[in-house]
């Protein structure tokens, strides 16, 4: 028997494009040794979709197709958390993929995902982008955003949330409270080992991408929340070289101001006062930061096996169970 696969997909109205993938997904699943049920993370949308309307295309390699229905609208890594939060329990799974809605993750790419996690089974598999279909601004943008990141955290980042993850790693993320805010980042915090795969991005299926120059920054930003910690401890070395630097320069205008007669009248206290600024302001923003550090570590975190439940008000039980149909179709309801 093949491999058995769930497939979680983060959708925001977006149901055109899911269909069309949906469709893409059984004739995939039709060439390679594996059977997959697909889960819809339903982020809030203002029409929610039923699953059931596509019945037709479960069966063979697709046995399900199911709707998790949040309450209300968390957002793309949320989402993605509670989905992944939703299957953690469950025993019928060996791996699970990970994809957006829209196309740009391309179905046709699984199988190449899928034989690297054959050949690794134990390694999360990562969908590396070769090539961006997107327009030349976000390019530049997410340029920079991965230069900022490696400047910031010391790691880099050059994957999204296209993957494929066995389900040990699964396992291990859904208690990581760093899942909550960005997958990609929560993975290279986690220290599990991973293949990249390059591979090409697709081309939406319908309608216009959201992820504006905006979006892309609070994007940016859920990725480098995951390393606060590291963040504020380079802000506070950063902090103390330029409090040193600004002592030396202090001590050296005393120095001048006292043996030498190189000083311009009220040069002194005018550079001593600035410098003086300076040193409280680094100080200030040391003591800050340490606080806030040392605040948020006495908090609890978000963990997203526990409290993603919270968040869900359908886990689609009652599509698992209507949906189901077709030769070697599987009862894999949540």
């Amino acid at each position: 028997m093949g491999e058995r696969l769930a497939i979680i997909v983060p959708v925001l109205d977006d149901w055109e494009s899911f269909t069309t993938l949906v469709s893409h997904l059984a004739d995939t699943f039709a060439t390679i040794d594996a059977t997959a049920e697909v889960i819809a993370v339903d982020d809030g949308s203002s029409e929610p979709f039923d699953a059931r309307s596509l019945a037709g295309l479960t069966g063979g390699g697709l046995s399900a197709i199911t709707t998790v229905r949040l309450a209300t609208n968390l957002g793309h890594q949320r989402a993605i958390a509670a989905g992944l939060a939703t299957v953690a329990r469950r025993t019928d799974l060996d791996a699970v993929i990970v994809m957006d809605s829209d196309g740009e993750d391309r179905p046709e790419d699984i199988p190449a995902l899928f034989a690297a996690y054959q050949r690794a089974p134990a390694r999360a598999i990562l969908a590396q982008r070769a090539k961006r279909s997107e327009r030349g601004v976000f390019r530049i943008g997410y340029f920079f955003y991965k230069r900022l990141f490696r400047l910031l955290t010391g790691q880099t980042i050059d994957f999204g949330n296209f993957s494929l993850l066995p389900f040990a790693i699964v396992r291990r993320l859904v208690h990581m409270p760093e899942l909550w805010n960005n997958l990609p980042a929560a993975l290279i915090r986690s220290r599990v080992r991973y293949t990249p795969v390059p591979l090409a991005r697709g081309v939406r299926y319908a309608g216009q991408s959201r992820m504006n120059l905006s979006s892309l920054v609070v994007h940016g930003m859920s990725a480098m929340s995951v390393y606060t910690d590291v963040i504020f401890v380079r802000i506070i070395f950063l902090a103390g070289l330029v409090s040193g630097l600004t002592a030396l320069a202090m001590l050296g205008v005393v120095g001048i101001r006292i043996f030498t007669d190189l000083g311009i009248p009220g040069w002194a206290s005018t550079i001593f006062g600035n410098l003086m600024v300076i040193l409280m302001q680094t100080l200030v923003m040391v003591i800050a930061t340490s606080l806030v550090l040392l605040s948020g570590r006495s908090q609890r975190p978000i963990i997203p096996l526990l409290d993603a439940p919270a968040f869900i008000a359908d886990d689609g039980t009652a599509d698992a169970a209507c949906s189901v149909s077709g030769p070697g179709a599987r009862d894999t309801s949540i």
